[in-house]
């Protein structure tokens, strides 16, 4: 779960006051250890689970760079490296998909997303999200009950999918059925046309 909240300002009380706040539901998505182009999945999974990403894709703030800071510049080695495998997977079919699914998990809502190329096809099938309000004199909804609510719409979300692959099977298989009757009714109309026939030649 992710909470992006929304303050505004008063300017009566200068204060600030929440005015709403987006909740994102994110599902891991199974993550098959597979070696593509000469790379293990599994292995640059676990390389990027130890890197801060929202440092890393912080360019707005200003950092101190040392020569003597060597945590630092592995540091930055690291993420190149990573974003080096990265590209390298996109290069096939399969590690396109692999490398959306990483980057999904370990860079959704870091700034600059845009930079990630278009993650929203899978994104969609895995997170749920709802944006809920405060209104005057209301409570609002807990991040307990955002996040129950989001639970049953993910449910809601799977059981829809299944239907809709089961209406499709179904409608594959009326298919088949309309065309198979349509072959064996006209076999069965030239049988009784070429028995009435012979019946008639008696």
């Amino acid at each position: 779960m992710s909470f992006n909240l929304f303050f505004e300002k008063e300017n009566k009380q200068n204060v600030y006051v929440l005015m709403h706040y987006d909740a994102i539901l994110q599902k891991e998505m199974p993550m098959p250890d597979e070696t593509i182009n000469g790379i293990n999945t599994a292995t640059l999974e676990k390389r990027m689970a130890v890197i801060d990403w929202k440092n890393a894709f912080d360019f707005d703030t200003p950092k101190q760079w040392s020569l003597d800071d060597k945590e630092s510049w592995n540091n930055e080695q690291k993420i190149e490296s990573v974003i080096e495998y990265l590209c390298e997977l996109e290069k096939t079919e399969e590690g396109r998909a692999i490398a959306i699914s990483l980057k999904l998990k370990y860079w959704a809502g870091t700034p600059y997303q845009e930079l990630f190329g278009n993650i929203s096809p899978l994104k969609n099938k895995s997170e749920v999200s709802q944006r809920f309000y405060f209104s005057d004199g209301q409570t609002g909804l807990s991040a307990d009950e955002a996040y129950r609510f989001l639970e049953n719409r993910w449910l809601e979300k799977q059981m829809q999918a299944k239907r809709k692959q089961t209406d499709e099977t179904g409608k594959e298989g009326n298919h088949a059925n309309e065309q198979e009757p349509t072959g064996s009714g006209l076999l069965r109309k030239k049988r009784i046309n070429k028995r009435n026939a012979i019946k008639n030649n008696k």
